[in-house]
This record gives structure tokens, C-alpha cells and sequence, in this order.
């Protein structure tokens, strides 16, 4: 409301700069707002934008390159990256989805580091299935997945959530990209002692799917 009340108070020129203006570290207030979860707060300053200028504040990305979705992402905000999503076109969401940060990262990359699979699932959500393995297996720069990621950390539903959405034959090829280490994720998970439970799940989802797939050739 309060955010409201001042805009109303502006004319559209002064709101569009309002909106625009980026601090010391490249931050909108969408920005901020997404970081924070504050859902209405960035609605607010969408709806009073034409749908180009949407596009364009959506885009922009801070100093380590990351945008709004990013920084929503990365706190595990669910409906706050459903709403930003769902203000932009199909293939606005594409473009936004595969945006990636100064390392490389997209918003699925941010939200497999901390474990946000709620989050994970909804920005999966808006791709079709053909669309879904090559955006799993986007790579930053040191060639890592967000799968790589959530093994890392041990992220072991996370790990499920993911796999779950795939076909045997596309679990086997994302459980195959490797890093500029030339490590899998099922190697990276082995890297923590923590993380035996994860190895073990990476492991199964290995054997199912190279069980299944072979079966079907010889079947």
C-alpha cells in the first residue's frame, strides 16, 4: 500500500524513473522486492508499466548480472517467480528463464544451490517437456548444472524433483553432463561424506534408467 500510494502521487514519466533507477550495485526496487518476497510489491510496479516496459524492467540485470527472477529464485520465493512469470509472454519467459548471471547461472541454477525445489518446480513449469532437459542441462561457467548443484549440497528431493519430470532416456543424459572437472553429478555428491544418502539416490536413478532403456532395446 505504501509503495502504491506513493506512485499514485507520480506522474507516468516520474514512476517509469522511480521504477528504473538502479542503486550502487545495479538493484531495481524489482529487484529488492522479488529478493524480499514482497509478491504485491512487485505487482504493483509491473501494473502500472505498458507491457514492453515490463519487458525491458524484467531484463535488467544487476552487477553480477542477475535479474529480478534470479534474486526470487535464489530466496526460494515460489509465487513471487510465478507472478513475475506470468506477467511476460511465452517467449519473454524463455528469453528471462535462460538468462544467465556473471558465473553463469540461471534462476535454476540459483534456486538448486540452496534446495528450493517448490521454486525449481515452478520455474520447470513454464517450459514444455521437449523444452525441459536442455534447461536442466545449461551450464555455467564451470560447466556445472543445477543438478550438479543440488548434489552437491545434498539436496536428495530436490534431486528426485528433477529427475522425476524426465524420461529414462533424458535422466540419462543429464546424469552424463559433465563438468569442466570432467565430474558428474553422482561425483560431485561422492565430494562430501554428508552426502551418502544423495550418492545413493543419483545411483538408483542411474541404474533404473540405464535398466530401463536397455530393456527396451532388447525387449
Amino acid at each position: 500500500e505504501t509503495v502504491k500510494t506513493l506512485l499514485d502521487n507520480l506522474t507516468p514519466e516520474q514512476q517509469l524513473k522511480l521504477i528504473t533507477v538502479q542503486d550502487n550495485d545495479g538493484n531495481t526496487a524489482l529487484h529488492i522486492a522479488t529478493q524480499q518476497g514482497y509478491t504485491d510489491t512487485m505487482k504493483t510496479q509491473l501494473d502500472i508499466l505498458t507491457p514492453e516496459q515490463q519487458l525491458k524492467l524484467v531484463a535488467v540485470q544487476n552487477k553480477w548480472g542477475k535479474t529480478a527472477l534470479h534474486c526470487a529464485a535464489d530466496s526460494g520465493h515460489t509465487e513471487t517467480v510465478k507472478t513475475l512469470l506470468e506477467n511476460i509472454t511465452p517467449e519473454e519467459q524463455l528469453q528471462l528463464l535462460y538468462t544467465q548471471n556473471k558465473w553463469g547461472n540461471t534462476a535454476l541454477h540459483d534456486a538448486g544451490r540452496p534446495g528450493h525445489t517448490e521454486t525449481m518446480k515452478a520455474l520447470l513449469d513454464y517450459l514444455a517437456p521437449e523444452q525441459q532437459l536442455r534447461f536442466l542441462s545449461t551450464q555455467n561457467i564451470t560447466g556445472s548444472t543445477a543438478l550438479h548443484y543440488a548434489a552437491l549440497f545434498g539436496h536428495t528431493e530436490t534431486i528426485k524433483t528433477l529427475l522425476d519430470i524426465l524420461t529414462p532416456e533424458q535422466q540419462l543424459k543429464l546424469l552424463a553432463v559433465q563438468n569442466n572437472e570432467g565430474m558428474i553429478a553422482v561425483q560431485k555428491a561422492a565430494g562430501r561424506y554428508t552426502n551418502s544418502d544423495t550418492m545413493r539416490t543419483l545411483e538408483h536413478y542411474q541404474n533404473e534408467a540405464d535398466y530401463r532403456v536397455n530393456y527396451r532395446k532388447f525387449a
